[in-house]
């Protein structure tokens, strides 16, 4: 029997299409900052399609802007100044230092939120500031600012506190209102997404897309697109600009004294966890942020960090924005998804010896236990939408639920969905009567005002276009998902249900050399808005029968050869193809680039995304 079906590929598979203003940029890149062509025309072509890769106003000369992308500096931050509401948020918190008011610090409890604590704990500790921190309960209080805890924390202090809200409170009109009955200051500080007809009257808003923010607001500004130079900084990205311009209007100048400006290149290695974690767009300001904060990591002062660096086995690596995504972020938003994030906003702020390494230990086995938590419901989750055909090519979104599963890890539930059924996906957990979850979608569709449109079904719901959390009655799902469907199925076309790939270039073997892997590594760091490059390389051929690799053979191991050049190739997730790929076996391999360094020796390798038989295998 034929098994080349079994092979066929995951994706579709969807080449760059280069116009004439790309091939001309891609040879003036080529030529002016020296790079290989494939480098040149990759980076030609995403600074065309991102604006440059930039967004500072006033570079528009491609060559510079692209140069600025592959030699970020950290002059190339903006002004914190220019940050919407920033200057008279820093001169609120200054006041309250120098006044010896409390300040409370209320974060959320994903690695963005407690990073962004963490940022704004440093900051104020280093003032001498009597501050304190807060992180609501994900499954007893749910996301972000709540009327209840803003009014225990007024009658919790005295005096009565400062307040000010880390990735979270844009939306928060309710509790900006108790803030205010209870006679307290608050600043909100958020990058999620607004109305900007129902603004919460807080004492300072503090965001990149708003246009104004002034004190009191009874009539807000309407905010204007992009009115920041960076619209996609993440919650830690605000809070390091906003604790950069307090530290410039306590200390009465621009230029910081040393302890200062030590401590907000300390911080950098906790914007780089929250940016990256938060799925923002690597370019333009968060580039430079994260490429300095992941060179920061290892050499942090934060014995925290450094505990959970080590408890993850990576002292030895070069951690790059996968490590933080996959590795370092899990653990940080573990015991919030399982728990209380209290204990990993503890490590990034107070832990310190024993403690520190205790805490490492504990987000270690919390993560351990997230992942058996989320696999299970998983798997069930997976088996109910293939039982009800929720994957039917008319139905491009999906609802699910069940009681029981767990509200902190639905969220992820959510993206493996995504990831398996390439639509929107809804995962919710029923608690007495109440659905409570999370969505994520896809390029193209947004979550956020998908289900604004089903709005009258929902109690309450809040994200931006790629993720979202929402809570409605449990007799409510089902309409929900039928509306849900509606909405998208005029957004996402049938076709669009086979998740694309992008493919940057196709190459030869020959042509994947140490040289190449490391330039194009140059255009580092990859996430969102910069995706790692894949490459295609056709017709190759298995040097030897491919092998299962990995404790559980989960993963696949090929060497591959073409025109005279062998390389070795890793699929992981795909050792179960091992049995169709026998020697002399011809493929096409969608592929990203890596470079393996082992022992000191550093060698080319291809990371394979996808691939495709081309010869009929018969076992």
């Amino acid at each position: 029997m034929s098994l080349m079906q079994e092979a066929g590929t995951h994706y579709r598979w969807r080449p760059v299409e280069n116009g004439p203003d790309v091939e001309q940029a891609a040879a003036e890149l080529t030529r002016s900052l020296c790079l290989p062509p494939l480098v040149g025309k990759i980076l030609a072509k995403r600074s065309i399609d991102s604006e440059n890769l930039s967004d500072s106003p006033g570079v528009g000369d491609l060559a510079q802007a692209a140069q600025r992308f592959l030699t970020p500096k950290l002059t190339h931050l903006h002004d914190p100044a220019l940050l919407p509401g920033a200057v008279q948020a820093a001169k609120r918190i200054a006041q309250a230092v120098s006044d010896r008011q409390p300040i409370v610090i209320y974060g959320d409890y994903d690695v963005d939120g407690v990073t962004a604590s963490a940022v704004l704990w440093h900051t104020l500790k280093l003032a001498d500031a009597d501050v304190h921190t807060y992180i609501p309960h994900r499954l007893d209080e749910g996301y972000g600012l709540s009327a209840e805890a803003i009014v225990q924390l007024a009658q919790a202090h005295d005096p009565k506190p400062l307040i000010i809200s880390v990735d979270c409170g844009i939306t928060a009109v309710e509790p900006a209102q108790a803030a205010r009955d209870q006679g307290v200051d608050l600043i909100i500080t958020d990058h999620h997404q607004f109305d900007p007809d129902a603004l919460p009257d807080a004492h300072t808003l503090v965001h990149p897309a708003l246009s104004d923010s002034t004190s009191p607001i009874p009539n807000p500004q309407p905010p204007t697109p992009n009115a920041y130079p960076c619209p996609h900084l993440c919650g830690a990205g605000v809070a390091f600009k906003l604790a950069w311009q307090f530290a410039r209007e306590l200390c009465g100048s621009d230029r910081l004294p040393d302890a200062y400006r030590e401590l907000m290149i300390e911080l950098l290695s906790l914007v780089a966890l929250g940016t990256v974690a938060d799925v923002v767009p690597l370019i333009g300001e968060n580039r430079v942020l994260t490429t300095f904060g992941l060179g920061r990591i290892k050499q942090t002062r934060f014995a925290g960090l450094n505990a959970l660096i080590d408890a993850a086995r990576l002292r030895d690596e070069k951690i790059d924005a996968y490590h933080v995504g996959f590795v370092l972020g899990p653990r940080l938003n573990a015991c919030g998804r399982m728990g209380h994030a209290k204990d990993a906003l503890e490590i990034l702020t107070t832990a310190e010896g024993p403690r520190a390494t205790e805490l490492a230990r504990f987000l270690t086995a919390e993560n351990e236990r997230r992942r058996a938590t989320e696999r299970q419901i998983a798997d069930r989750a997976k088996q109910i939408v293939i039982d009800r055909g929720y994957d039917a090519p008319d139905r491009r979104a999906i609802v699910v639920g069940s009681e029981g599963w767990h509200p902190g890890v639905v969220g992820i539930v959510a993206s493996r969905l995504v990831d398996a059924f390439a639509r929107p996906a809804v995962v919710l957990g029923f608690d007495q009567g109440k659905a409570q979850g999370s969505a994520r979608s896809v390029e193209g569709v947004s979550i956020h005002d998908a289900l604004e449109a089903c709005g009258d079904l929902l109690e309450k719901f809040g994200g931006h276009a790629m993720a979202a959390g929402l809570t409605l009655e449990v007799d409510k799902v089902d309409a929900l998902r039928e509306a849900l469907v509606q909405q998208v199925n005029g957004l996402l076309s049938e076709e669009g249900l086979v998740r694309a790939v992008t493919v940057d270039a196709e190459i030869g073997l020959g042509d994947c050399t140490l040289e190449l892997f490391d330039s194009l590594a140059r255009l580092a760091p990859f996430g969102r808005g910069n995706p790692t490059p894949r490459l295609l390389v056709r017709g190759a051929v298995l040097d030897r029968p491919a092998q299962r690799m990995g404790a559980s053979g989960r993963h696949l191991s090929m060497t591959i050869a073409q025109s005279g050049r062998t390389l070795r190739a890793v699929a992981f997730g795909m050792g179960d193809h091992a049995r169709i790929l026998p020697a002399g076996a011809a493929v096409d391999l969608l592929f990203e680039p890596k470079v393996n360094a082992w022992r000191g020796v550093r060698r080319p390798e291809l990371h394979i995304t996808d691939f495709k038989v081309l010869t009929a295998v018969t076992p």
